[in-house]
């Protein structure tokens, strides 16, 4: 259970300081510590100017991401990426190269960047560091449904979704040794499994959706074995979200009673337009201890919700799902470094919403 009204998703645009600084490393004019300096500086100021605008769980925008997702499963031993241009832009997408485990006792910049992050929190009181990462079925889904590649000497799925667990295990008691006792996992891989398209491409490669879910749901259910007992770990997830487009369509009722199984807190999902459907999906959660997070706001359109809507969709949740519910934005305001399509001003506005828009 959640014990909060509202909250964020997580990144936040990039100033333009931190893309500059990138730019710079990037292309050598820089090292990483001149550019770990001016991540530093932006992630101070923009714990600061969270607790400004009336936020009690902060984050560090995602700041030192290129990926919202990819950056996290570096840490893991036997997972690799490959880039490569589609459509026009650059991507980079994840596969397993070796025995997927994670080694707390190396170099960790994920854990390094939580460590800045809750010292900078810890500067405000009543306000908690709350770190993000990518989920379990995020690594099986750029392996196996994005790049196709199902030859892996070292596995068949059953050692695979065990050895998967059992390194987010060790990670979850790695970020827990280091402090954080809010942890959100985010995973897109739900909305793969509702969109029509992708499920075509995915039975056309020889899987089938249920087979799938299920993979997903052991997964997700492993890997939160063993998690300390005062450990708050929520879910999010949402249709997708790259340079402010959305990449899936589709309802949730085929996948929330899968989900549901998954023993998180809380469960913080896209609504902010009728693509989502209606919350009816949801019921599943009405009098269980996990909170129901409706993601109500957009971080993708700059147009701005109105607290009337809000209001009405709000207390429509509650007749669905009962009283343990909150409020969020949809996603998270930039998924990728290059950010959605609003400008900052808007942004605050939207948290401005958020925060004010129950009260």
């Amino acid at each position: 259970m959640l014990n909060i009204t509202y909250d964020i998703v997580g990144s936040f645009l990039r100033p333009k300081e931190i893309k500059d600084a990138r730019a710079q490393y990037n292309s050598g004019e820089i090292s990483l510590p001149d550019l770990r300096t001016v991540e530093d500086v932006a992630i101070a100021d923009l714990v600061a100017k969270q607790v400004q605008h009336g936020l009690s769980m902060v984050t560090d925008g995602e700041f030192r991401r290129r990926w919202w997702h990819l950056d996290w499963l570096k840490e893991f031993d036997g997972f690799t990426t490959q880039h490569l241009d589609k459509a026009g832009n650059h991507i980079e997408l994840g596969y397993i190269d070796g025995k997927i485990s994670y080694d707390p006792g190396r170099h960790h910049p994920e854990i390094e960047a939580y460590d800045f992050l809750a010292s900078e929190a810890s500067k405000y009181p009543g306000v908690t560091a709350k770190k993000c990462i990518s989920g379990p079925n995020m690594i099986l889904v750029d392996n196996y449904l994005q790049l196709g590649k199902q030859d892996l000497p070292d596995y068949n799925i059953d050692l695979l979704i065990d050895d998967i667990a059992a390194a987010y295990q060790a990670a979850i008691k790695d970020l827990y040794a280091h402090g954080c006792r809010y942890l959100q996992i985010d995973d897109t891989s739900w909305t793969y499994m509702i969109d029509s398209n992708f499920l075509a491409k995915i039975e056309a490669m020889g899987f089938d959706k249920d087979t799938v879910l299920e993979w997903f749901r052991l997964v997700s259910t492993e890997a939160l074995d063993g998690r300390p007992a005062d450990m708050t770990i929520a879910t999010h997830f949402c249709k997708g979200n790259f340079k402010g487009h959305h990449l899936f369509e589709g309802f949730y009722d085929s996948v929330a009673p899968v989900i549901a199984q998954v023993p998180y807190d809380g469960f913080y999902v896209e609504y902010d337009d009728e693509r989502s459907g209606s919350f009816e999906p949801w019921s599943v959660l009405r009098g269980t201890d996990a909170t129901f997070v409706a993601g109500l706001i957009s971080t993708k359109s700059s147009e701005m919700e109105t607290v009337a809507d809000i209001t009405r969709r709000f207390d429509e949740v509650r007749s669905i799902v009962g009283d343990n519910i909150a409020l969020s934005p949809q996603c998270g305001f930039a998924s990728v470094e290059e950010g959605n399509s609003i400008d900052e001003a808007t942004q605050w506005k939207k948290i401005d919403l958020l925060v004010n828009a129950l009260s």
